[in-house]
């Protein structure tokens, strides 16, 4: 096999290419298994000089992506990789040094989270001194279509609309304080060939805005993901996240998705708790690597 490998900057002609390359990379049916077409859409709502930090796209000789690493977090890194080279000494060997040149190290890092499974990437990380980082994410899976409940009097969910920007931006930075969407952002995220308006969803009161989920949809039949989804903290312990949410499922089954996943710390605790109350299980246990401390 073919074992020569570059990595070059994501131009907007080819995130098309690479968002199907993240679906393909997923199993049928069943949980998505590491970084999914999701992440990276949400990742490209940002500046191409942004982008081009963010974002590593390895290739290999024949013009198939090889991996795609995101570093849309300071000094960490989640990284996919094509089945085939899933045991691939040198793409694993060269996208360590990558990663090793480019990462933040301050606070302990860099955190590198590899595909799950004991594949090149892992085993080069272990070599180099990396071990696991005891703090635990939980990988939530749920089936669709589920049991889903009817929609409460409150919110009104609907799809996102243009007007909508400046208020939807603003309980985005109510919801995640510090988050980096802008108006300007949110029209590029609105661009990204994976996004779906009618999986973009907003749950209102008064036409406020109160809640919101966005939704991307996996392979055929596959899983899907939520990426992001919150509740304004005024609306918080309300059911409005829920409702929005299970409009989210139904919509996701008439598309054909088979499940819903979604990747939240074990920490924090108030979003698992809304996840398993919404029928999720954990199906999953993802660690990052970290260089062990002298």
């Amino acid at each position: 096999m073919e074992t020569g490998f570059t990595r070059r900057r994501l131009t907007d002609r080819e995130a098309g290419t690479v968002l199907a390359s993240l679906r393909a990379w997923e199993p049928s049916a069943g949980c998505g298994w590491q970084l999914q077409a999701g992440d990276l859409g949400w990742a490209l709502r940002f500046e191409p000089a942004i982008r081009d930090e963010q974002i590593r796209v390895w290739w290999d000789a024949t013009g198939r992506c090889a991996a795609v690493i995101l570093c849309d977090q300071p000094g960490s890194a989640r990284c996919a990789v094509n089945p085939a080279y899933l045991h691939d000494s040198t793409l694993a060997d060269a996208v360590l040094a990558d990663l090793s040149r480019r990462l933040d190290r301050a606070g302990g890092g860099p955190w590198i989270d590899p595909p799950p499974g004991p594949g090149a990437l892992t085993r080069a990380l272990l070599a180099a001194g990396y071990e696991p980082d005891p703090d635990i994410w939980l990988h939530l899976w749920r089936p669709l279509p589920g049991a889903v409940a009817e929609p409460p009097a409150e919110p009104t969910v609907r799809a996102f609309r243009p007007a909508d920007a400046a208020q939807r931006v603003a309980v985005q930075h109510a919801a995640f304080p510090g988050s980096s969407l802008t108006p300007e952002r949110y029209q590029r995220l609105r661009a990204v060939p994976d996004y779906r308006a009618e999986l973009d969803l907003v749950g209102t009161v008064d036409d406020r805005i109160t809640a919101f989920c966005l939704a991307w949809l996996g392979p055929p039949g596959g899983t899907a993901l939520l990426e992001p989804a919150g509740t304004h903290p005024g609306h918080r312990r309300r059911g409005h996240a829920s409702a929005v949410i299970a409009e989210a499922f139904r919509r996701l089954a008439r598309l054909g998705a088979t499940g819903v996943a979604v990747l939240t710390p074990v920490s924090n605790r108030p979003a698992v708790a809304l996840y398993r109350a919404l029928g999720f299980t954990a199906v999953a246990e993802r660690r990052s690597y970290w260089p062990a401390p002298p």
